[in-house]
C-alpha cells in the first residue's frame, strides 16, 4: 500500500514542482535557448508529462523500498534522492549540451532543477515509508 501512496504522491509533487521550476524559469528568460527544441503551445503533450511523472515516482518509491532500512525517513530520503539526483541530473547536462545547441548555464539551471525535484521527491517517499515496524514475537 506504501507503493501506491508514494507513487501517487510523488507523482503530484514531480509535477507541481517542474511546473513551479519551469513557470519561474522561463519567466526569467534563462531559458530562451530551449524554445527551438519545445513543443509549441498550440501542441501540447500534457498527458505525457503526467504518465512520465506517475512513472519517475513509481520507479523512485519502487527502488527505494529495496533501498531504506527504516531508521530516519528523512535522512534515508535525502541520502537516496542525493544518488538519485545525482545519478539522473549530472548526466543529463552534459547530454543535453552536447547534442542540442543549447546555453550551457541554460542546461546547468535545467539539471539542477530536475536534481532538486527528484531529492524533495524522495524525501516525501521517505516520510511516506517511515521507520520500519518492529515485530515482537
Amino acid at each position: 500500500m506504501k507503493l501506491v501512496i508514494s507513487t501517487i504522491v510523488s507523482a503530484i509533487v514531480l509535477l507541481l514542482l517542474a511546473f513551479l521550476f519551469y513557470a519561474a524559469i522561463f519567466s526569467t528568460g534563462h531559458m530562451a535557448s530551449y524554445v527551438h527544441i519545445m513543443r509549441g503551445p498550440e501542441d501540447p503533450k500534457i498527458w505525457a508529462d503526467i504518465v512520465g511523472s506517475i512513472m519517475e515516482g513509481f520507479f523512485l518509491s519502487f527502488i527505494y523500498k529495496y533501498y531504506y532500512k527504516g531508521v530516519s525517513p528523512f535522512k534515508e530520503g535525502f541520502m537516496f534522492g542525493l544518488l538519485f539526483g545525482l545519478l539522473m541530473s549530472v548526466p543529463y547536462i552534459f547530454f543535453m549540451w552536447a547534442n542540442y545547441l543549447v546555453k550551457y548555464k541554460a542546461v546547468i539551471a535545467d539539471g539542477a532543477g530536475m536534481g532538486f525535484r527528484i531529492l524533495i521527491t524522495c524525501i516525501i517517499i521517505g516520510l511516506i515509508y517511515g521507520k520500519k515496524e518492529i515485530k515482537q514475537p
